[in-house]
């Protein structure tokens, strides 16, 4: 809202959501939590308050939010084993014929269990 110097109101207006419902989000320190419904309003929103300067670009949820670990099982106090799983890239759409750009990988994070 600061990079477009857009209101809260403006935003409400083009998010559909109450424009105390977004100074209540704007203002809070932290959000347990947040329906998919609101943050896809938000994202719509901001992302029409882009297109509407000639910026084609589109907001996500992560544009939205910074994570701040808390130490809650903190990955330093234990060996972390990261294993990755393939990678699929261009792969074809059976029924478009058209190439799918995917770059897939999953990543899990175990605790070494000598290191506990």
């Amino acid at each position: 809202m600061a990079e477009k110097k857009i209101s809260n109101k403006e935003l409400a207006e083009l998010s559909g959501i109450h424009p105390t419902s977004i100074s209540k989000l704007k203002n809070a320190d932290e959000i347990e939590q947040i329906s998919g419904r609101v943050l896809n309003s938000l994202c719509n929103g901001l992302t029409k308050a882009y297109q509407a300067t000639g910026d084609n670009r589109v907001i996500t949820p992560g544009d939205l939010f910074d994570y701040t670990f808390d130490h809650d099982g903190d990955p330093t106090t234990a060996e972390i084993q990261s294993t990755a799983v393939e990678k699929a890239e261009n792969e074809q759409l059976p029924s478009s014929g058209k190439s799918a750009k995917t770059n897939t990988q999953v990543v899990w994070l175990t605790p070494n269990k000598e290191a506990s």
